[in-house]
């Protein structure tokens, strides 16, 4: 990366929307004097855990830590065992919370200003991988390497908005939340609500609080529930998915319920969102700009706003050197009989089924590769024989999975994502008489 800075807040005007809080615009002017007084509070810390949940005010402590040449730990869990972990990285670090922030916003000095310039090179956070498949593992972010994401994000989706409202129903500590709200303010000029509505109502509620243009960044499982509940959404410019898969069938209902585009991001914590597809029409991803894969033993994505080739863990058919269709991840691909189909193709397919309101297809640890898959599936009114049948006519009978185990929630974290311990659990707390029904 060439040695160059760019300012805190990318085109500073004092009176530009910078975020929403209860229904008013916080201008850059105020969010600046904010970001200041934190930044001076944090002088000669090395590392935070930025805690907050109000996305304003983790936007401020963010910003405030890139001021401060402090890095935000941004943990996907606030398991005092999974802290402890990173801790052990970061003693020195503090944990900031909502409370904390707001302390010292509420007393704040005068700004001196103009955003200061943040070094490209300057290393500003480090997020975790979210566990689905192992412990989570840091990854470090560099402030240049963020800003040229955000900008690929901005040119893929909105490239002709000056202005631009955000609901985003995922945590900003989650390398998605934070792309999709807290840089693009910071670097694309938009204003993010600081809100995160999880119920449908609630990310009804919210959109209809910002003025036009809005547009809904979410996870599968929150726009199925919002499917399900047939909520009213205001004029949405786009609704843009990640974390998991999303079922065509779903993107295909929003689009004809709320008149608008839904598309997906493919990305990850190591690389951030690098590709995307309109769901809908079920064509390839597409890379952003600049960004081009090889296919050697696994695809390998290099350019954009990654320092070094990254390796991906999932199995991609590749069109070209910027088009792919996702398999699966490398791990969770299955063969038998001479077939291959991916957990994640399965899990779909399964979702996609009448009356099921969650599910996850997954291998039992004792399995072998090339042996059936079980799952868990949230699905009241609805018996395992049917469940079974209906998803052998959208799978070949060969994958569907034994057994299919019936559980009232799933353990789905803040970002709607599974840990394999986790469901690993439930399945074997699931595994009694009374509990499982097999198929």
């Amino acid at each position: 990366m060439a040695d160059s800075s760019t300012p805190l807040i990318a085109n500073y005007r004092p009176e530009r929307p910078f975020a929403w809080r209860d229904g008013e615009a916080v201008a850059a002017g105020t969010a600046l004097a904010h970001i200041e007084a934190v930044a001076a509070a944090l002088s000669g810390r090395k590392a935070l855990f930025n805690l907050c949940d109000d996305r304003y005010l983790f936007t401020v402590a963010f910003a405030a830590a890139c001021w401060a040449h402090a890095l935000n730990l941004l943990p996907q869990t606030r398991q005092p065992l999974a802290l402890d972990r990173i801790r052990e990285r970061y003693p020195d670090a503090i944990a900031i919370d909502d409370a904390w922030v707001a302390a010292r916003i509420d007393a704040q000095a005068p700004t001196a200003g103009r955003p200061p310039m943040i070094a490209a090179c300057q290393p500003v956070a480090v997020v975790f991988t979210s566990g689905s498949t192992g412990e989570p593992d840091p990854q470090l972010k560099r402030w240049g390497d963020l800003a040229i994401g955000s900008d690929l994000l901005r040119q893929r989706f909105f490239p002709d908005a000056t202005t631009l409202n955000i609901v985003a129903s995922v945590p900003p500590q989650h390398m998605y939340g934070l792309e999709n709200s807290v840089l693009l303010a910071l670097h694309g000029g938009f204003a993010a609500a600081s809100t995160r509505p999880f119920m449908p109502w609630q990310i009804a509620d919210a959109l209809a609080s910002l003025p036009a243009p809005r547009t809904l960044f979410t996870t599968p499982i929150q726009l199925k529930a919002c499917l399900d509940a047939a909520v009213d959404l205001p004029r949405v410019t786009r609704i843009i998915s990640a974390t998991a898969p999303l079922p065509v069938e779903h993107a295909q209902s929003a689009e004809r319920r709320w008149q608008t585009e839904v598309h997906e991001i493919y990305g990850s914590s190591e690389t951030g969102s690098i590709a995307s597809r309109r769901t809908a029409a079920q064509k390839p991803w597409q890379l952003y700009d600049g960004l081009r894969l090889e296919q050697g033993t696994q695809p390998v994505v290099s350019g954009g706003q990654l320092p070094e080739p990254v390796a991906l863990e999932d199995a991609l058919d590749l069109v070209d050197a910027t088009h792919f269709r996702l398999v699966g991840r490398s791990a969770d691909l299955l063969k038998v009989a001479g077939k291959r189909i991916s957990l994640a193709e399965l899990t779909a397919a399964l979702l996609a089924v009448d009356g099921v309101e969650d599910a996850v297809v997954f291998s039992p640890p004792e399995s072998p590769a090339s042996g059936r898959p079980t799952a868990l599936v949230v699905a009241p009114g609805v018996t395992v024989r049917t469940l079974g049948a209906e998803l052998a006519r959208r799978v070949d009978p060969v994958f569907v999975p034994r057994p299919l185990v019936k559980v009232e929630q799933l353990p789905r974290n803040a970002m709607g994502k599974l840990a394999r311990a986790d469901v690993i659990a439930l399945w074997q707390a699931a595994r009694s008489p009374r509990s499982t029904v097999r198929g």
